[in-house]
């Protein structure tokens, strides 16, 4: 029996599918535990073929009363035998790019994967997983519901009289109704059933003539009937569906018409003969469902081969492959495609059409549409119109509203001028630039006196199709006026040049004078008109020197400004900025420390950081100071070029730095303040004092780069020994010590014999570079090379000859 209710579960999960069993109508006391993987995998690979929902079946059992704890426990599985399955495919064939993994929707998760969408009109009302065209199985009953075998209905009497009775429908069509024994309703509607029970139970509920009784029949669970779908069809086959399923709800089990089925000539076929033929084309484009009927059991629905199915592309709202009867027109066409859009050629329609050896073209002009007759096959392209105006002109330059407008005949420049809004205030007034297109698409410049048309004595140019006018600005024909001003002002740079302008303005333009500002000894640098280009020394400039003040009162910076003159503000030489620097590291009071005078040195700073601590490395004290900015670009091209060459990984990263590390000798400059070497420190500076370190670090090529305790006794050989010797790319003899201060030492050859070695500190590192890369031999060189070599040979031979 378990079994049983485990098999009818999954009639269920296969709702639509090709199942002969019927559905039961309580599921409430089955369980997921019962179904075993093998019977899980078995029935999912069905509803895989049939296109069947997770969603589908879901609405299904809970309205059969399957608890929902177990609709999620029996998802869980699925979900884990579906990603089991995928794990497996995607171990076993690697190579196969091809295959795609099954995508699941978030709305409404497919067990299979979604096909490409096809171009035929209406396939897409089946390929929607958002549309199921179920049954409504919670709806009234409806009266015209005709009973069969296996329906469940219900009996219930009210009023004055009270009785409720579930009736089953028997195979041979009876129920067995109290008091009135065995019926015959198979084959009745539900209207009439409940008129002949009626009838039969009036004289044991004598209150049923007066209405004092009422009696009310209705379905309970509905029966499943059988439907065969054939012809040219997704999935043909034999469906069991719910009695109150309809048309649509067979087609869209089945997946609908196939790429070549006919959407227009469904058939309906109930005892050998066709009671409906269904257009789905009607449902589509316009909402009517009369098509639409109900179906009754061993119905056939017959989808036969289109006849006549033509393609448009193009400038359609809805472009596609559509399905024309007999007597239509590329105009019904057309229509089915949602007509034209707005930018359609309509004049003519070009398209081919296949012969019985080979393609031709078709040309069908707009005012035939609705008389041409498309055959099977045709494909037409609805083109765009033509990308050219009938009746466009164009003003630009010194008018309101520059644009394209519409030209008339007869239409004048002054008439466009007019529909511009007229000529701005800055009008050149001389002449106006006309550009007329020729018929060959050749360019003719047309000059019209504008200042008559300005003044309304002429009305100008007569204008055709696509001329081009340009009214110009007088600010067109001249120079962009500018003012310079450099130097102590909050907002130094280029300004345009106004009339009336003066010195006073201009520093006010800029936001005024800076903190560090003078009033006096202002320049301004104007261009001279009359320069003596013969004479040597003579002035190209006209220097203009003020006096004022930093509130700018007085007459002395009313001075009237010129074009392009050049304005410098000095800065006041008994104003200087403070200059910071800081302190870091081992000493008593690190901080941020305030020069006292600008040749305040090293030795101060630390007296005023509160000295060394006992900690501190003072062999690794070093001073980190901004670099100065490299004002020509020409020159950091050169060092970016260059560093591209060095070996080192960080060679372009030095260059891109804004810091440079100074090496200082602290212990010295201590003992001797106020020498050479207690370094004048400047703006940005830093200098960090680091804790004592007793190791030595080894890097580069070496087989194992280390840090190793400091030993006084050790040399860089042995050092390089503890990280395991130098690799075979190592080049030893290069190798250097790079010292805590930032300081660095090379191995070196005094005599070109005998190698010195750098010394040793608590705290350095040891670096051993790559050996350089040896080049192939270059041709040129080579050449060169052997022409000396046959030069030497020549003279030594003529010398001993």
């Amino acid at each position: 029996m378990n079994c049983l209710r485990v098999f009818l579960i999954f009639f269920l999960f296969l709702f639509a599918a090709t199942v002969s069993a019927q559905i039961p109508n309580d599921l409430s006391q089955l369980k997921a535990s019962q179904i075993s993987d093998a019977q899980l995998q078995q029935y999912l690979a069905q509803a895989k073929e049939r296109g069947l929902t997770i969603e589908q079946a879901q609405t299904e059992l809970l309205q059969r009363g399957f608890p929902e704890t177990e609709i999620e426990e029996l998802k869980t599985r699925i979900s884990q035998l579906t990603s089991t399955d995928v794990k497996t495919e995607t171990n076993t064939v690697v190579q196969d790019t091809k295959r795609k993994l099954p995508q699941t929707s978030q709305k409404n998760p497919l067990l299979f994967e979604v096909a490409k969408p096809s171009k035929v009109f209406g396939t897409e009302l089946f390929a929607n997983t958002n549309l199921t065209f179920e049954p409504d199985l919670r709806m009234a009953t409806p009266k015209n519901y005709v009973i069969g075998p296996d329906d469940e209905l219900l009996l219930n009497i009210y009023g004055t009289n009270m009785s409720q009775q579930t009736l089953k429908v028997s195979p041979d069509g009876t129920v067995n109704v109290k008091y009135a024994g065995v019926v015959h309703v198979s084959g009745l509607t539900i209207e009439g059933a409940t008129s002949l029970l009626k009838s039969r139970l009036v004289k044991y509920y004598p209150a049923l003539n007066s209405g004092q009784t009422k009696l009310q029949l209705a379905l309970g669970n509905i029966r499943s009937i059988r439907v065969i779908l054939i012809g040219a069809i997704n999935r043909p086959g034999t469906y069991t569906l719910p009695s109150l399923a309809n048309l649509f709800n067979a087609l869209y089990v089945s997946g609908g018409p196939a790429e070549n089925g006919s959407f227009r000539n469904i058939e309906l076929i109930r005892n050998n003969k066709v009671i409906k033929v269904a257009d789905l084309y009607d449902f589509l484009l316009q909402g009517d469902l009369s098509a639409n009927v109900h179906l009754e059991d061993n119905d056939v629905i017959r989808v036969p081969f289109s006849k006549n199915m033509i393609t448009l592309n193009g400038q359609l709202n809805r472009p596609g492959i559509f399905e024309l009867k007999e007597n239509e027109t590329l105009r019904d066409a057309i229509s089915f495609a949602g007509g034209f859009k707005s930018k359609a050629f309509k004049g003519r329609i070009t398209g081919s059409r296949y012969s019985d050896f080979d393609k031709r073209v078709i040309d069908v002009s707009g005012d035939s549409l609705q008389m041409f007759n498309p055959k099977n096959g045709d494909e037409y392209f609805i083109d765009s119109v033509v990308n050219r105006y009938q009746n466009r002109v164009i003003v630009s330059g010194a008018v309101f509203k520059p644009g394209a407008y519409a030209v008339t005949a007869g239409m004048s420049l002054k008439q466009l001028i007019d529909k511009a809004q007229g000529l701005k205030e800055d009008v050149y007034t001389g002449r106006a630039l006309v550009v007329r297109t020729g018929d060959d698409l050749t360019k003719e410049y047309i000059a019209v006196e504008l200042k008559p048309i300005a003044e309304g004595k002429e009305d100008g140019l007569l204008l055709k199709r696509e001329d081009s006018v340009h009214i110009a600005s007088i600010f067109d024909l001249k120079d962009t006026a500018t003012i310079i001003i450099n130097g102590a002002v909050r907002k130094p740079g280029t300004y345009r040049y106004e009339e009336g302008l003066s010195l006073r303005s201009m520093i006010l333009k800029a936001q005024g004078f800076a903190d560090n500002a003078t009033g006096q000894g202002i320049e301004i640098s104007r261009r001279k008109r009359d320069v003596e280009v013969n004479k040597a020394g003579s002035n190209i400039v006209e220097l203009i020197t003020v006096n004022g003040n930093k509130d700018l009162s007085g007459s002395a910076t009313d001075v009237p400004l010129k074009p392009f003159d050049i304005i410098t503000v000095k800065e006041d030489p008994y104003y200087k900025k403070q200059i910071s620097v800081k302190v870091t590291g081992e000493v008593l009071m690190p901080a941020v420390y305030t020069l006292q005078s600008r040749e305040e040195r090293l030795s101060s700073l630390i007296q005023r950081a509160g000295g060394l601590l006992y900690t501190a490395n003072i062999n690794g004290a070093k001073l980190i100071r901004q670099k100065k900015a490299i004002v020509d670009t020409s020159e950091v091209k050169r060092l970016l070029k260059s560093v591209a060459k060095d070996s080192t990984s960080n060679a372009a990263e030095s260059v891109a730095k804004t810091t440079t590390d100074v090496a200082i000798n602290l212990k010295y400059i201590l003992s001797h303040p106020g020498s050479a070497d207690d370094i004048t420190l400047e703006e940005g500076d830093e200098l960090i004092i680091p804790r004592i370190n007793n190791t030595v670090t080894v890097n580069g090529e070496v087989f194992k780069p280390v840090e190793v305790m400091y030993e006084k006794r050790k040399s860089i050989n042995d050092y390089l020994s503890d990280a395991g010797g130098v690799t075979q790319s190592g080049k030893k003899g290069r190798a250097f010590v790079i010292y805590p201060n930032g300081s660095s030492a090379k191995i070196k050859k005094p005599l070109g014999i005998f190698r010195s070695y750098p010394k040793i500190e608590p705290g350095a590192s040891i670096f051993v570079p790559e050996k350089p890369k040896k080049d192939g031999i270059d041709a040129a060189k080579a050449g060169i090379l052997v022409s000396a070599i046959t030069g030497l040979l020549t003279a030594a031979a003529l010398i001993f000859k």
